[in-house]
């Protein structure tokens, strides 16, 4: 083999190829790594704070309550739209997280 055959055009795009080939799959496996690392941690701190649910919704139901005022203040909806939709959606996201969780603790 010659010097010209290893630096040949041919020869540098196959590299390069097998590179952008590489540097992908390792990408992807960093990614799915990180989205595990990520899904665990967000399983523990589910866990850590399931049993503050009553005070989470309390601490939202009116509209003069501190994070509704801001959300209110950053968005065009008013703060009582603010006060209804909260507390109905983050018990419905209590109740899925609970439900998907006890059937992941069940499976595994």
């Amino acid at each position: 083999m010659s010097l010209e055959g290893l630096f040949s055009e041919q020869t540098w795009a196959l590299w390069g190829l097998l590179g952008t080939l590489l540097g992908t799959l390792l990408l992807v496996a960093a990614l799915l790594w990180t989205g595990a690392r990520v899904g665990e941690q967000a399983r523990a701190l589910w866990r850590s704070v399931r049993g503050q649910r009553a005070a989470v919704i309390a601490a939202v139901d009116e509209p003069g309550d501190p994070l509704v005022a801001q959300l209110a203040a950053l968005t065009r909806v008013p703060a009582g739209v603010w006060a209804a939709f909260l507390p109905a959606f983050l018990s419905a996201l209590a109740e899925g997280l609970d439900r998907a969780l006890s059937g992941e603790e069940q499976a595994g």
